[in-house]
Order: C-alpha cells, then structure tokens, then sequence
C-alpha cells in the first residue's frame, strides 16, 4: 500500500477497513496490510481507507496497492544485513569488530546469486505462472548468504556488556498541527497498527499514556479498545503516564494538575484494573516545576521520565540518572532518555527507530557510564505517525546479542525504572530545583487569551466545588458530581502541553475557546443551583447573601 510521503505532517493518515472493520493504519511508515488466510474463500473483500490530509487540496501521495507474497528468508537475510552494516558503520576503523562485520557481510552478499536479473518492484507479486517469483537462482542463494553471515557474526566478537530496554511508543500530541478532531482518529490509527505487530512479534511491548486518547478509541472504536484491554491484561500493553493528558507545567494551575493525576489514575483504575503504572510520563512537556515530586509521591507514582531538557539551548543538566528533589523534600527517581534524535539533531528523542545508530548513541550519551548500565529507549514514530513499524522490530531482534552493539531486549518502562532504583538508587545524585527548560520561553505569554480562559475557569471551578460541597452538606442538595467532572475533563484536555502554553494552530485556538465557554457554562450552573440552595437555609427576610469562597476571613465591601 505505497502511500504518503515520510518526514513530513501533510503526508496522508488513514485507517484501513477490510469489509467494514476496522484493521490498523496506513501511513507512510506502515504500509503493508497483512492478509488473514480467513480472506482466502474466493469471496469478494473490500479494502476501504478513511483517510485525512495534513493540508487544504494536497496531492494524493498514493501508489497502486499491489497483493504481494513475501519470501521471508530473504527479508530476514535483508534486517540481518542491515543491521550488521549500521553497527559497523558507527564503530572506530581501528576496531577489530568492525573489520570482521565487514568481512562478514562482504563474504554473505558474495553467496548471493546475482546473475539473473529481475525487477525489484516485480518480484513478489503472486499470481505468477511459476511456483517461485521471478529470479529463481536468487532465492534458492538467500540460505547460503544466510549462513556465512550467522557464521561471520558468531565470531565476530561480543556485544557491549550494556543492555536496552527497549518499549515500544508512538507519541501523540492531543493537539498541535492538527486539532483534537483529528487526534481521535490518529488514536485508532496508531492504536490499531500496534495491535497488528503484536500479533507478528510476540516479544513486542508497547506502552501508551494519556488516558485521554483510550477514552477517544473507547468511544469511537470500541473493538479496538477491547483489543487493548486483553493486550494490557496479558502483560505486553503497558499504560503509563499518571496524568490526563501530557499537560503543561508551568502556566497550569497547582490543582489542576491535581486533577490531571486524579482523572489518569481513576481512568487507567477503572478501565484496566490495578495495573502498576508508577511512572509520570511527560517527554515533551515544556519544563517542570520544583513542586512537581511532591504531587507524583501523593498520586501514588515513584518515577518521572522525560526527554525535553536535551532541548536546552546552553546548559545540559549533569545527570541522567538522578533523585530529584522537590521543594518539600520528596524525591523521585527521575530518567533522561538519552537516545539521539534520528534526523541528527543536537536533542534526544522518544521516537526512537531501533538502528544501530541510535542504539549505541544511546549508550554514547549517558553521562553517568560507572553508575548504571542498563537503559530505556522508547522507539515508534509519533504524531500520528503510527508507532512502531516491522522493521524496527528486526532490527531489535539482531540487536538482541549483537557484535559491537549494546544487547537489546523489548521490555517495559516500569521494570527500568525498578531495576534502576534496584541496582543503583543508592549511588544516583541529587538535583534539587526546578528542571527548567532552556527553550520554548515563548509559550509563557503566547496565546493569551487562552491563559487568561484557564485561569478563569480554574477559579471558577473552584468555587463551584467549594459551594456545591458545602450546600449539599447542609441540605438536600445533590452534589453534581458528573457534570463538574466532564468539566474538570474538558479544562485538563485543555491544559495538554502544546495547547496551553499557545503552540498550536489557530483552529486548535478557536476549538479551546468553545471548550472554556462549555466549562464556564457548567460552573456558573453548579454555583447558581448551589447558591439558591444555601439560600433556601436563611430567614425568608434576607434580601442579601454575600459569600467568600476562599480560605482567608475578612470584612470586605
């Protein structure tokens, strides 16, 4: 299914529906549907895409989708190949390794049968007159090279006494190029590709935040999301995060952040049961404040992870590995990511893509070598780009006990974080202040009419509370628990870190401004209905009723 255009966000999305269920997604990076021999009973099958355009009137980058039989030797001997030649690629020429991975795979690609010429693009099709694809003397050398090449790597020298875990992710803003309408549907389409890959690579695991996008695929796609419950129940589906949505830090309000850990873990505990989630999961946040450790230790986590203050334009922090310490005390093992980003850029990535490269250059990065010896790397492509693709799949199976390469094995966040607290908590460092991010200063003034809407709605939406709480104490008032949670729901969404601190589209604006008029609506509701009810408890002679929702006394005109 040749479609779209990589490295790019106006590439086309879509989802894709076999006789009307839907099956996973189809992007640029996943591009092969793999057909279910269900499908093979000489009936007729339709293939549907719903798609979507990053732009107004864009070209269709589609090819015409082509049933294609795969021989899996040779895509096995092609992941091999490839990543032995990346690993190579980043040792020292001096390296003895290297010189015998480059003589490893010169030796197997000389055991390739070459003579017979034939179309790359024409070689799988099925439907040929002959049992085999064209090129017969090709297919038949694939063991061959195979073999030279097991030979060549068994001998070739041993891995780095350093092991990965590597999980599998696919970031997704809730809004940034693209308005929230769209971040449902990338949600089935990201959701959905992974679950076809686990069914493929039994060792693949895959972790997910924000609970906000399991209640978008819930309600728009319920199959998909029963799919991930079983995933999650059997252990290779990880939820982590502990907030709403990744929200941003520093303009949200001290209890709304709260709230966005009271609805993430009441969500995940609802829907999935008592799953360890321990981590706050917050990579691309833009800063996080010296308060921050305190709130994860209340909402029942143990760990922070982010990738964002490799983003700072001077200063880089001393550790990646460390205790941080919040402004009462509290302390939590905090982690850095440290796999560098795959267009080369100076910062490290979450979307990480398993090749050698990024592989060692994760161990290259670590700052604190005699520390700890085992670290995390996070690999799919983000933003609707669909997770984890096959390939990278590969590529983490030969880099499972590779020559040269640090040993990867798929794994989740929470066992890092456990095995690090285990095996070096005693030894990591102390940062104690803010994590202050050295980029991005704009996003603490831009779009201030958004700010001024949060901070509105976060006072109202107190004092709404304060009332409805003390009147349905002191009467038969019924505290309305569902509407100021689909409001507490609404301002969270809103809080999401490209959102909030203005980076986002204009129409993401014009959305949030509807958003802030429904949580303004709902408030002044509650506070009305709460205020009449308390009214109701004074002498009928009272013809005026002041009231101070705060905690501070006073005599005020």
């Amino acid at each position: 299914m040749p479609i779209g255009d990589a490295h790019q966000f106006v590439h086309p999305e879509a989802l894709a529906y076999i006789d009307g269920d839907a099956l996973q997604g189809v992007n640029a990076y996943h591009q092969e549907i793999l057909l279910s021999p269900r499908w093979r009973d000489g009936a007729t099958h339709v293939l549907a895409l719903y798609g979507w355009f990053g732009i107004k009137n864009a070209p269709i980058l589609m090819g015409q989708p082509e049933i294609v039989q795969i021989h899996q030797p040779t895509r096995d001997f092609v992941a091999a190949a490839r990543v032995a030649l990346g690993v190579l690629r980043e040792l020292d020429e001096h390296n003895p390794t290297r010189s015998r991975l480059l003589n490893t795979l010169d030796e197997a690609f000389r055991r390739l049968d070459l003579r017979e010429p034939f179309d790359p693009s024409t070689m799988l099709r099925a439907g040929c007159a002959q049992d085999k694809p064209i090129g017969d003397g090709f297919y038949d050398s694939v063991a061959a090279a195979q073999q030279a090449l097991d030979e060549g790597l068994a001998a070739a020298g041993p891995p780095l006494a350093v092991d990965i875990i590597a999980v599998g992710h696919a970031h997704l803003d809730v809004a940034w190029l693209w308005p929230v309408s769209q971040t449902r549907r990338k949600a089935a389409r990201t959701f959905s590709s992974v679950l076809r890959l686990m069914e493929q690579f039994p060792d693949f695991h895959f972790t997910q935040s924000q609970p906000q996008l399991y209640r978008y695929v819930s309600e728009d796609h319920p199959d998909i999301f029963g799919q991930v419950r079983a995933r999650v129940a059997e252990g290779r589906w990880e939820v982590t995060g502990g907030m709403w949505v990744q929200a941003d830090c520093n303009v949200t309000g001290a209890e709304s952040l709260v709230r966005q850990f009271l609805l993430g873990r009441g969500y995940f505990r609802k829907h999935f049961g008592e799953v360890e989630t321990p981590i706050l999961w917050l990579p691309d946040t833009f800063g996080y404040p010296w308060t921050l450790p305190q709130l994860i230790r209340q909402a029942g986590l143990k760990y922070f992870m982010t990738t964002k203050l490799s983003w700072n334009q001077y200063n880089r922090l001393p550790y990646d590995s460390f205790w941080w310490q919040g402004l009462d005390g509290t302390q939590v093992i905090t982690h850095f990511i440290t796999t560098p980003d795959v267009g080369g850029s100076w910062y490290n990535t979450y979307n990480g893509d398993l090749s050698p490269r990024l592989i060692i250059g994760t161990w290259r990065n670590y700052q604190q070598k005699e520390t700890h010896t085992e670290l995390l790397t996070a690999f799919g492509w983000g933003d609707g780009g669909g997770g984890p693709t096959r390939e990278m799949l590969e590529n983490g199976r030969r880099l499972a006990n590779h020559p040269g390469a640090p040993r990867v094995r798929q794994g989740s966040a929470c066992e890092f974080f456990q095995n690090l607290e285990a095996q070096a908590g005693d030894r990591l460092p102390v940062w104690n202040g803010e994590l202050y991010l050295e980029y991005h200063r704009g996003t603490y003034t831009s779009q201030a009419r958004t700010k001024r809407a949060n901070r509105k709605c976060e006072f109202l939406l107190h004092d709404a509370e304060f009332l409805a709480a003390w009147a349905a104490l002191a009467s038969d008032y019924e505290y309305p628990h569902a509407e100021l949670t689909r409001a507490w729901e609404l301002l969270c969404l809103n809080q999401f870190h490209d959102v909030l601190p203005g980076s986002s589209i204009g129409q993401v604006y014009e959305d949030s401004g509807r958003d802030y008029e429904a949580i303004r609506a709902i408030s002044e509701q509650v506070r009305e209905t709460a205020l009449t009810a308390l009214a109701r408890l004074l002498p009928e002679e009272t013809t005026f009723v002041a009231v101070n929702p705060t905690s501070f006394g006073g005599r005020h005109i």
